[in-house]
């Protein structure tokens, strides 16, 4: 990302290429569980400096890789250099990988810089170790290799109001459809209400004390009182407190959350 927005001290606009489709779907008919929803990566990109151009992966999977570089990168975006990773490849049945990206462009006077993978713990970030790191609650670990807190945006919706009753209020959200879904359990958290940010304790899950089928992220608000029904709010997992579990009662549930909160703030 550095590599491109730094192009733009050159006077070039820094621009992402993005597929209207995950290539799975197209390649093997499925599509993995995704770490952000489209809304999201936009804004983050938008925030970064970044514009979008959208191709369909369909309609360019089976170009030459000499094809995709002079409709693709010099018809429709007038590049004048591009940024990609090590392990990048592009074309038929990728066919064209970083250094022949280097030399197809070089003919049109585009500039091409490869980026060096970036390590965490020893090993390149993939999105597949950041999916099975958020699959297995090792949640401080994915947000070290996403630069940020794994985070997803949901309308707050009407509960039972159990919670309420006993002094923990929650807010439950759905998570967002094809979201990769963490592991199941109890997760320091922040949620943004209003632009502040709040502490918070957040169960994702099924509920096991209250049968429930559907996966409900469940939040209380530290230090926060108010109605937030209807609202859309973004929340965000800092810490892995502990997995999810049944309890005989309402009442043993609400003694944990007590010895969740202590757990995750001290308090």
């Amino acid at each position: 990302m550095q590599n491109a927005l730094s192009s733009a001290d050159g006077g070039l606009l820094p621009y992402v290429l993005l597929f209207d489709v995950h290539p799975q779907t197209v390649l093997c008919g499925e599509t993995p569980p995704l770490l952000l929803t489209a809304q999201h990566r936009d804004d983050l990109l938008r925030r970064m400096g970044f514009s979008m151009h959208t191709v369909s992966f369909a309609a360019i999977h089976e170009m030459e890789p000499e094809q995709f570089v002079r409709e693709i990168l010099c018809d429709a975006m007038h590049a004048g250099a591009v940024s990609c990773g090590y392990n990048y490849r592009f074309g038929k049945n990728g066919s064209g990988d970083a250094q022949r990206l280097q030399a197809l462009c070089a003919p049109w006077g585009i500039r091409v810089c490869v980026s060096e993978p970036v390590r965490f713990a020893g090993k390149p970030i993939s999105s597949t170790r950041i999916r099975r790191a958020v699959e297995s609650g090792e949640i401080a670990d994915a947000n070290a290799m996403l630069g940020r807190a794994f985070s997803y945006t949901a309308t707050v919706l009407h509960g039972n109001a159990r919670g309420r009753e006993l002094g923990f209020p929650t807010i439950n959200q759905k998570l967002p459809r094809g979201l990769v879904v963490p592991k199941f359990g109890v997760y320091a958290s922040e949620v943004c209400v209003d632009g502040k940010m709040y502490r918070g304790i957040t169960n994702i899950g099924v509920r096991p004390t209250i049968p429930d089928t559907a996966v409900i992220s469940e939040t209380n608000i530290l230090d926060f009182s108010g109605d937030l029904y209807g609202e859309t709010l973004t929340v965000s997992l800092t810490r892995f407190v502990r997995p999810e579990r049944k309890f005989t009662d309402l009442e043993a549930v609400f003694t944990q959350v007590r010895k969740d909160i202590k757990t995750a703030y001290g308090q």
